[in-house]
């Protein structure tokens, strides 16, 4: 089984050349089934003066899905969770949770008018917001030439975009860390 530490250094050590972001399915997938499994993977939350508890992904989606077996099959809550944590999740089980997940994100942000907040940790405190663009005309530069010394020349141009839907990102200094520098 791959931790989640080992899934996460395999990606880092793939892009350690690399001088910009992309996206990798196959590395969701990864990332994602190894929190599935790796029972000893934690994560502390934040909030206000600081640590707050610690979350378990394994754990908790285990205990979720041992409640619905247990539920639908009469068998005990322990017997259950002995045979849930004899099972290993796949890719395909990991893909299926990556779509779910992503379908959460799109539908509550897209449609509730809510803020989504993704709960605070360590270095961070990160709240996702749905943000619709008007439509209207944007201007975009085009390369039309290069100077003596090869930089590109650019002109402006304008093209009209239809409305569309985006996401705004608020990530403010977390107040556990500003009261950690303030000694508080």
């Amino acid at each position: 089984m791959m931790t989640v530490e080992d899934a996460l250094a395999d990606i880092r050590a793939k892009r350690a050349n690399s001088t910009y972001k992309t996206k990798s399915q196959k590395d969701e997938v990864e990332v994602c089934r190894a929190m599935m499994n790796d029972k000893g993977y934690q994560v502390t939350m934040y909030a206000g003066d600081g640590a707050v508890g610690v979350y378990n992904p394994a754990r908790s989606f285990r205990g979720m899905i041992s409640n619905v077996m247990s539920e639908t099959t009469g068998i005990s809550k322990i017997e259950a969770d002995n045979l849930l944590d004899k099972h290993e999740f796949s890719s395909s089980q990991a893909k299926e949770m990556v779509n779910f997940s992503k379908e959460f994100f799109n539908t509550y942000l897209f449609k509730s008018g809510r803020k989504l907040s993704l709960g605070g940790r360590e270095n961070s405190d990160v709240d996702l917001e749905a943000k619709t663009i008007p439509a209207g005309f944007v201007k975009y530069p085009v390369k039309v030439g290069e100077d003596s010394e090869g930089h590109a020349i650019c002109e402006s141009r304008e093209a009209y975009v239809g409305e569309y839907d985006t996401l705004k990102v608020y990530g403010p200094f977390p107040m556990w860390r500003k009261n950690k520098i303030k000694g508080i």
